[in-house]
C-alpha cells in the first residue's frame, strides 16, 4: 500500500467527524454486541444504548461516538476495527443489511467461530476485509464476488476448507489477498492458501486476477492439471503448488512446468504427479532465484541454462524424478547456486568440473544416480561446502582420508 493510500485511510478511520446517528445502525451494532462473548472486557464496553446529550425519544447513543467504529459527515457508518477486541462469538446476527455504507472492516485476531455468511456479499461498499485469526470455518461464500469495490482481503489462520471459490476471480480491484499467511510484496496481489485441506481443481478464473505476484496452494488435495491460464499471468512471482496431486498432461503451449512471468523468482511444484520434460522455455524466467520440482515424473534431460549463469539460480532441486543424461559442464564463475540437489535420478558420466565454479555451494547431493568417474577430490576447494552426498554411484579410486581429511575441513 502506497503512503499516499495509507494516510488516506488513516485520515478516513481516525479523524472524528461530525454527525447525526443511524438509530437502524446503533440498534442493530446493539443487538449483535448482545450475542457476542467477553464483550465487557473489551473495546465494545462503549457499544452502549445509554443516552449521550440526548433527550425524548433520542436514546441511543451515536455509533459514531462508540470506540472502533467510524462514521462519514453524514453520521453513516463507514468503518469496524475490532482488531484485537478480545470478543468471541459468530456473524449469525451481524447487521449485514443495515450497514450498506460500511467500507473497511477488521474483525482480525479475535475468537469469532462459524460460518462466513453469504449475506457478507452485501457489504456492496467494503473495500477492505479482514476477518483473519480467528476460528471461521466452512467455506468462502461465492457471493463474496459481490464485493465489487474490495481491493483488500484477508482471512489469514482460520479453519475454512473447500474448493477454491472461482468467483474470486471476479474482484478485479483486489491488490492484496492473504488467505492463510501475510505477505509484503503489496501493492501486488497475493493468495496464500496453505495447508487448507482444498480439494478439486485449480479454478481457470484465477488468470484473470492480472495483478497477482504471489499464488501459493501448497499441501492441500487439489488435483488435475496446472491450467493454462495461469499463462496470462504476467506479474507472477511467486509460484507454490508443491504438495498436492496434480498430474496429468499439461498444454503444449506453455509446457509442462509453466512459467508465466519473465520475472517468476521461486518456483516449487515438488511432491506432486507432474510429467514431461523441463521445457527449454525455462530459460526465459531470467530472475529465477528458487526452482523446486522434485519428487514428481519428470523426464528428459537437463537444460543447459540451468547451470550458467543465464539464470541467477541460488537452490536448484530436481531430486527423486526420472531425468537422465549427463550434467551440463557449463557451471559459471559468476553462479549464485547454493543448493544443488540432483539425486535419485538417472544421470550419467562424470561430475563437471565446472562445478569448482559454484564458490557459493553449501549443499551438494548427486546420490543415487548413475556417475562414474573418480572420487571427485577437487571439490574441496568449495571452501562453503557443509554437505556432500555421492552415494549410490560408481565413483572408483581410493581416498585416503587420514591424508585427504584437509580437503574438506
Amino acid at each position: 500500500m502506497s503512503l499516499v493510500a495509507a494516510l488516506a485511510l488513516f485520515t478516513t478511520f481516525t479523524i472524528p467527524l461530525p454527525a447525526q446517528a443511524s438509530p437502524i445502525e446503533a440498534q442493530a451494532l446493539l443487538k449483535w454486541k448482545s450475542n457476542l462473548g467477553n464483550h465487557s472486557n473489551s473495546s465494545l464496553s462503549s457499544w452502549t444504548p445509554s443516552p449521550c446529550n440526548a433527550t425524548g425519544s433520542n436514546l441511543t447513543r451515536s455509533p459514531c461516538a462508540w470506540y472502533d467504529i467510524s462514521c462519514n459527515r453524514a453520521g453513516r457508518v463507514i468503518g469496524i476495527n475490532l482488531t484485537s477486541a478480545y470478543v468471541d462469538g459468530t456473524l449469525d446476527e451481524f447487521p449485514f443489511s443495515s450497514l450498506s455504507h460500511i467500507m473497511y472492516m477488521d474483525l482480525s485476531i479475535n475468537s469469532l467461530s462459524g460460518r462466513i455468511l453469504p449475506q457478507i456479499g452485501l457489504l456492496s461498499n467494503l473495500t477492505y476485509l479482514d476477518l483473519s485469526i480467528n476460528r471461521f470455518m466452512g467455506k468462502i461464500p461465492p457471493e463474496i464476488s459481490h464485493l465489487t469495490r474490495l481491493t483488500v482481503l484477508h482471512l489469514v489462520s482460520n479453519e475454512l476448507n473447500g474448493s477454491i471459490p472461482q468467483e474470486i476471480g471476479q474482484l478485479h480491484l483486489l491488490n492484496e489477498v492473504a488467505l492463510y499467511c501475510m505477505s509484503t510484496t503489496t501493492p501486488f496481489l497475493v493468495i496464500f492458501l496453505l495447508k487448507w485441506e482444498l480439494t478439486g481443481s485449480i479454478p481457470l478464473e484465477l488468470g484473470k486476477l492480472n495483478l497477482l505476484s504471489e499464488l501459493c496452494l501448497n499441501d492441500n488435495n487439489l488435483i488435475g492439471s496446472i491450467p493454462p491460464t495461469l499463462g496470462n499471468l504476467t506479474e507472477l512471482a511467486l509460484l507454490y503448488l508443491y504438495g498436492n496431486q496434480l498430474s496429468g498432461q499439461i498444454p503444449d503451449e506453455i509446457g509442462p512446468l509453466p512459467l508465466p512471468s519473465p520475472f517468476t523468482n521461486s518456483y516449487n511444484i515438488a511432491y506432486n504427479k507432474i510429467v514431461g520434460k523441463i521445457p527449454s522455455s525455462i530459460c526465459n524466467a531470467t530472475n529465477l532465484s528458487i526452482l523446486i520440482l522434485c519428487n514428481n515424473r519428470l523426464v528428459g534431460s537437463l537444460p543447459k541454462c540451468l547451470s550458467n549463469s543465464s539464470i541467477g539460480l541460488s537452490v536448484l532441486n530436481l531430486r527423486m524424478n526420472s531425468l537422465l543424461g549427463t550434467i551440463p559442464r557449463t557451471f559459471s564463475q559468476r553462479s549464485s547456486l547454493g543448493t544443488l540437489d540432483l539425486s535419485e535420478n538417472q544421470f550419467e558420466g562424470a561430475l563437471p568440473q565446472s562445478l569448482v565454479n559454484c564458490t557459493r555451494l553449501e549443499i551438494l547431493d548427486f546420490n543415487n544416480n548413475k556417475i562414474e568417474d573418480k572420487f571427485p577430490a577437487w571439490l574441496g576447494k568449495l571452501s562453503k561446502l557443509k554437505v556432500l552426498i555421492l552415494r549410490s554411484n560408481n565413483f572408483k579410486s581410493l581416498l585416503d582420508f587420514p591424508r585427504a581429511a584437509h580437503l574438506f575441513p
